[in-house]
């Protein structure tokens, strides 16, 4: 069954917010860029992986994605992997992933996950949404692959994040993270991948 994911109107209107995020992401060393995007409806519902129980009726489960990124003479191409629902999106720039004897491709996983399996919410903060877990592996060895760039995690959060963390082995690591509160999306960067999670004071 096909999932709703509102109109073809508001899903476009979100899909270019995503490409526009990954655009200022891509440039932004290079030169200053203000985001700024102005819709005119609403993103479509949020899916939650375990809703609040007032919005459990008509949820809708949160997608994952995957995808490649080509390795051509050791040097990786830039890519944006996204999940079906544009909740959750990676982009790594070119030379991104640290090259590899006999490898010639990467590839990319993104899963949300209810975050409070993983652990409780950072000290002062409540979770925002989902959780994302993002992976990455060569595809010959299928080891982890090893960021020489840095990656730019962009999430869309359900009511007012102001903040993004990834989970380290002990503790939640809060990232320079940017919000568009007209898309409902954050965005930071981050040296190493793993579970980030958007999370907003209580």
């Amino acid at each position: 069954m096909k999932r709703r994911l509102g109109s073809p109107r508001v899903f476009w209107g979100l899909a270019a917010a995503v490409v526009y995020l990954v655009a200022a992401v891509n440039t932004w060393p290079v030169v200053p860029v203000r985001i700024l995007y102005e819709g005119d409806a609403p993103p479509p519902p949020y899916h939650w992986v375990r809703p609040p129980a007032n919005l459990a009726r008509g949820n809708e489960s949160p997608t994952p994605g995957t995808g490649s990124i080509a390795m051509v003479v050791g040097v990786s191409r830039p890519a944006s992997i996204a999940t079906d629902d544009a909740q959750g999106v990676v982009v790594l720039p070119e030379g991104a992933i640290e090259p590899r004897a006999g490898e010639s491709r990467a590839d990319i996983r993104i899963t949300p996950i209810d975050p409070a399996t993983i652990a409780q919410a950072p000290s002062g903060f409540r979770f925002d949404g989902n959780a994302y877990r993002i992976e990455g592996v060569y595809a010959v060895s299928g080891r982890p692959i090893v960021l020489r760039r840095p990656a730019t995690v962009i999430l869309r959060y359900p009511i007012h994040a102001t903040e993004m963390f990834r989970r380290d082995p002990q503790a939640w690591t809060p990232l320079k993270a940017e919000v568009v509160q007209a898309t409902l999306q954050i965005f930071g960067s981050t040296a190493q991948l793993g579970a980030f999670v958007a999370a907003a004071p209580p």
